[in-house]
């Protein structure tokens, strides 16, 4: 209804401003509460306050706020039961989901166990390694060391003792070799005895007998001494095994004495303590892992399941999404406004917004966002430029729903209780650039430079440059002068010619209609600065806000 009746408005002002004017309207709607002014007569009036407040009108669709994504929990996990399904309403702390657990729960608290042994054990081989010795233990390694020295002087006799058995064994194959070399003598001598017959064949087998028993005698005597070298040689590596043997009991009685005075010792150490760390570390993540286990998740808001993304035995990861839960009291109103209208809407701004198919509802809201960049979008005339917005509502009665389209009324200025004059009272000096009205003071009048703010159709505001009280001439025209009086304008004023009057009223009404404005305004649109129809123009050139 709203629409229809600013499209009339519209059709309206363009059929009173005619084929030559120019009208835009663009969902500004300005409302002014100035209270009439007061005329003291025709030529001046009253500074007063007054009120501006300038709305731009869109549409827009509900949509949910925050449509929570619930995610599994742990990093690995299998779903075991769903709990809830789509359309159901939970609240915070619900279960929503439970998970299969028991198998990785077992298995931690094996490997707790275990490694809780492997500690003690590491613990104790280090207690072991610093542990002092007892006085029995010391006592018997002393005894060890004395059994080992003797063990090592026995050595040493015994291979001393070899030196005399090998001296008579050489003494023994030396006779041997004499004997057989006198035995060889024999044979050759009887040999020879024989050839002449001096000597018979008995007694040179007899000789040859007596050589062969000389040089078995012989190889026995080398052989015995050959054993003798061998088992002195043997002796020998006794003495380094015994002194080996004693090094080693000295060693163990002095570290049973003083523990770790070793540089192994020290590594040992050391190295069984990064063992035992390396053991507790596990543990300590072991114990953690299943402290953190996860059995179940939970709703986190208040709302409605809108959809469950997973089936029951489903594996999960911590960034799987199993289910979606909103809060459908929780809503914002998505729309688009024109590029023109999008440099007045801020965040903040406060809107109010109804609907045709609500009759007799309003709501209320806030713009909470305003799209960095415009996008293109298709309408029913064709395709036009317009900047997203989002805005958020109050939904006390709980009636509106996502999908529901809006009308909105967004307030982009709401000023009140500001110092206003007629459009017309202000003038524009071309060439400084700035803003000036004729204050009359004590009947006399002057220029006096003003500061505009905010513009409707009818009024601007004073931003600074005038008190309220002050009198100032409401439509001045090319007539008046600084430093006349008010009786000599008025007069000046009825001696101009209707001819005259007429023909500079024509052509600075053409003017005005040029720039957006009304006739007989003094041009009021280029003594604001305001582009034609652009917004905060006066006249019909636009009436959005203007600073």
């Amino acid at each position: 209804m709203k629409k229809k009746i600013k499209a009339g408005i519209a059709i309206v002002l363009v059929l009173a401003i005619g084929a030559g004017g120019f009208f835009t309207y663009r969902h500004f709607k300005n409302k002014s509460n100035m209270p009439v002014m007061e005329r003291k007569n025709e030529l001046t009036e009253t500074v007063d306050k007054s009120s501006f407040v300038s709305t731009i009108t869109a549409s827009g669709s509900v949509l949910l706020d925050d449509e929570i994504e619930v995610y599994a929990e742990g990093e690995t996990n299998i779903v075991k039961t769903i709990l809830v399904e789509e359309g159901d309403t939970v609240s915070e702390g619900d279960l929503l989901v439970e998970y299969d657990v028991e198998d990785r729960q077992e298995e931690l608290e094996n490997q707790i166990r275990d490694t809780k042994r492997e500690i003690e054990n590491a613990e104790l081989s280090l207690e072991s390694m610093t542990a002092a010795t007892s006085d029995t233990e010391l006592a018997r390694l002393k005894s060890e060391i004395t059994s080992k020295e003797k063990s090592l002087q026995d050595a040493k006799t015994s291979y001393d003792s070899y030196a005399t058995k090998l001296t008579q064994q050489q003494n023994t194959v030396e006779n041997a070799e004499q004997d057989v070399s006198d035995a060889e003598k024999e044979v050759s001598d009887t040999m020879a005895l024989m050839e002449v017959g001096g000597a018979t064949q008995s007694e040179y087998d007899t000789a040859v007998t007596t050589l062969n028993k000389a040089k078995k005698t012989l190889t026995e005597a080398q052989q015995a001494y050959n054993d003798l070298v061998t088992e002195q040689s043997n002796a020998k590596m006794s003495i380094t095994t015994a002194e080996n043997d004693l090094t080693n009991a000295q060693n163990e009685y002095n570290d049973a004495q003083t523990p770790l005075s070793t540089e192994q010792e020290k590594i040992q150490y050391q190295q069984q303590q990064l063992t035992l760390q390396g053991l507790k570390d596990n543990l300590a993540d072991y114990e953690q892992d299943l402290s953190e286990l996860v059995y179940s998740t939970s709703s986190t808001v208040n709302g409605k399941v809108t959809e469950v993304c997973v089936d029951e035995g489903t594996y999960t990861e911590e960034n799987t999404v199993i289910l979606k839960v909103a809060d459908f009291n929780k809503l914002i109103v998505s729309a688009s406004i024109e590029e023109y209208d999008a440099p007045f809407v801020a965040v903040g701004q406060k809107v109010v917004m109804t609907s045709d198919g609500l009759e007799g509802k309003e709501y209320t809201g806030t713009v909470t966002r305003v799209n960095d960049s415009a996008e293109d979008t298709s309408t029913n005339m064709g395709t036009e430029t317009a900047v997203p917005i989002e805005i958020s509502v109050d939904n006390p009665d709980g009636v509106l729903k996502p999908g529901y389209t809006l009308d909105l009324e967004i307030t982009v200025v709401d000023k009140q209780d500001v110092l206003a004059v007629s459009s017309g009272a202000v003038m524009t000096d071309a060439k400084a650039g700035t803003k000036y009205v004729y204050v009359v003071d004590g009947g006399v009048i002057s220029k006096r430079e003003v500061t505009t703010g905010e513009t409707n159709d009818t009024e601007i505001e004073i931003v600074s440059g005038l008190n309220e009280g002050d009198e100032i001439i409401t439509s001045p025209d090319d007539s008046i002068t600084e430093g006349m009086t008010l009786d000599e304008y008025r007069e000046q004023i009825a001696n101009n010619t209707n001819t005259n009057t007429g023909s500079e009223r024509s052509e600075s009404g053409n003017e005005d209609m040029r720039n957006g404005g009304m006739p007989n305004d003094q041009n009021r649109g280029a003594n604001q600065g305001v582009p034609s129809g652009g917004p905060g123009g006066g006249g019909f050139g636009g009436g959005g806000p203007m600073g």
